[in-house]
Parts: structure tokens; sequence; C-alpha cells
């Protein structure tokens, strides 16, 4: 498999050193002989056509999703026949009303937009609170489906923040459905809460005043999310309940996820789309290809050159250098795409 891929890609491409097939995928041909879930029933809520496009936007628990695989591949195995494509587009520290973003990233999206408008904001990052630089991306990734998962970073304002925080969120998704990034019809948005915070003791703090305040912003997205009519995934409320029965820790630190929180957090999300069966571990090769193509996407969205690739460095070099690779990347990210399909349905399609 290697040799094949080298001889499709080239073995000496940057995308290759980074990592790109490693032989972690050769488990798409072994090792599946766990009992058939039956899942074929579920209704997604997502459109339901073959291709569709869902992307995940929000702070610092939606970006961490990508790295555990669960989500994607729940949904994966779920909506195999319908092939669906899913990119992780959230940012550490996002909120709903700023999402800061290196100066001129607007320029990866490539979809014409205007460089931004002044050499930088503070050090050479834009605010994006008109979510003009989101907008570009989210029509480069043609976007059909949205999971907005916001709250956590705004809830340490507190009372005195949230209705500041309604306004800036329903501001969002009256832009976001203003727009067809797919060319066709506004996105459908899914509103995902943030989780509790959870006690682990020791040095760690009481999380109960957190947990209240987050509480005050869990209720007021699921308020925004009726008076919207949009689908509500609860994620609070199952942590909250989940870290009181005491059967191991699901964060690392209280408030970033560990495997089994991942796990948990997963299958809520995918409770909000229709998906009722729980993660079997006959999903995990599967899984492992969605953490490869989470991380080859991540190179190619969030380049660590950024600034040789779309920023003030890009010329004279960088203009010459790095479309090549970028093209391949996404050569590569489409593979993968493929791989996870071909893989979901071999998994459906067993005894």
């Amino acid at each position: 498999m290697r040799a094949l891929l080298a001889d499709r890609f080239g073995s000496e491409s940057s995308g290759w050193r980074m990592g790109m097939f490693s032989v972690r995928l050769l488990s798409i041909l072994t090792n599946w002989f766990s009992p058939r879930i039956r899942a074929a029933e579920s209704e997604i809520l997502f459109g339901g056509g073959e291709g569709e496009r869902i992307i995940l936007i929000g702070g610092g628990f939606a970006e961490r999703l990508q790295y555990f695989g669960y989500f994607e591949t729940l949904v994966f195995y779920h909506a195999s026949a319908n092939k669906p494509v899913i990119r992780n587009m959230a940012w550490s520290g996002d909120e709903v009303s700023l999402m800061p973003r290196p100066y001129n990233f607007i320029r990866s999206a490539n979809t014409g937009e205007p460089d931004d408008p002044n050499p930088g904001y503070g050090f050479g990052f834009e605010p994006d609170s008109d979510h003009r630089i989101l907008s570009a991306h989210l029509k480069s990734q043609e976007a059909d489906t949205i999971l907005l998962c916001f709250g956590a970073p705004e809830s340490f304002r507190g009372a005195a923040g949230l209705d500041d925080f309604a306004d800036s969120y329903r501001g969002l998704i009256d832009k976001l459905r203003g727009q067809k990034f797919n060319g066709e019809s506004p996105p459908r948005l899914i509103l995902v809460s943030p989780i509790a915070q959870e006690a682990l003791g020791g040095a760690y703090p009481d999380p109960a005043s957190r947990n209240k305040q987050l509480k005050l912003y869990v209720d007021k997205i699921a308020e925004i999310a009726e008076d919207s009519g949009l689908p509500f995934a609860d994620l609070f409320g199952p942590t909250l309940a989940a870290m009181g029965e005491g059967e191991g820790s699901l964060t690392i630190d209280g408030l970033q996820l560990n495997d089994n929180g991942h796990r948990l957090v997963s299958e809520e999300m995918a409770r909000a789309l229709g998906i009722t069966d729980p993660w079997s571990g006959k999903m995990d090769g599967l899984r492992k290809l969605v953490v490869e193509k989470n991380k080859q996407f991540f190179f190619r969205w969030r380049p660590i050159n950024g600034e040789y690739v779309y920023g003030r460095r890009r010329e004279p070099f960088g203009i010459v250098s790095y479309p090549p690779e970028m093209k391949k990347l996404d050569e590569m990210i489409a593979v993968l795409d493929e791989s996870i399909h071909i893989e979901a349905q071999k998994l459906n399609s067993l005894p």
C-alpha cells in the first residue's frame, strides 16, 4: 500500500512526510468479526443526500473532537450509504462574536474574497467579529449542515454577559441562515451545548459555581434553539450526570475530555442527529481513518507555515512552492474520505 500511495502522490512530498497513510490504514482490510449494530432505521436530521457536507465550528471542545474521532465515526457508520463529508473547523478560543484568525487567513478559502482591510489586528490577527472569514471558509467547504458548539468561554462572564451572548448567538444564526454555502440552500444548523465541569478533587477547584454559570448559558442556548426552530444537543445534563456516578473521570483537568469523555459526548451529539445506537469496538479501525483524515485536513486548513502560504511572506517563494503542496493535500484528503466511506459500508455489510 505504501508503494502504491507513494507512486500516486510522490514519496518526497511534504504531505507524505507529515504522516499520510501510516501503516494504521492497513486495518481497513482486517479484523472485523464483532456482531453487527442495527441502526439502519435511525432518522438522520441532516439532509440525507449523498455527499452531505457537515461542518463543526466552536471553541476548544469542538476542536479537540478531531483528535478522538468518535462522533464522526458514528455518523459515517450510521449514514454509510449517504457518504457524508465531515470537516472540523473549530478553533480554540472561538466565541460567537469573536473568532480571531491570522492576517489574510481568508485567502486560504480560495473563494475570491478581498484581503483583510488592514495590516493586522493586534499581533497580526483579524477578530472576524462580522464572520466574514468564517463565511468564506464555510463557502469553500460547501457546508450543508453546521454544528455550532459555543457557550463555554462566554459563560465565564456569568449572568451579566448572558443577554449579549444571546444577541450575538442569534446574530450568528441569522448570518449563517442568510447564506447558501452549498450554492443551493441555507445550511441546516444544530446547536450544541457546553459540557459540565468535572469535580476531580485534590488541588482542583470545586466546580459547583462554574456549573451554575454553565447551566445559565446552556438554558439560554436551548431557548435560542427553540425560538429559532433548530435542533439542540444537550451535553451539559448527560455529562453532569455521568460525572456524578463516580465510575471514572471523563476529563483530564475538569474541563477537557479524556477518551472516555469523548466517547460519551460523541454518543450524545450523534443522538441529536437521530443516531441512538451506542459506540462499538468494531468501529475502531474506521475511527483511526477518521483521525488520520482530520489530521491531514488540519494541515491543509491551518498550515504551520501559514504566513508563507497566505500571509505577508507568501511572496516571492510561497506563491510558487505552496499551491502544489496544498493541491496534493487536497488529493490525499479526498482519498481518505473515500477510504472512510468504503470502510463504513463494509462494516454495514457484515452479518
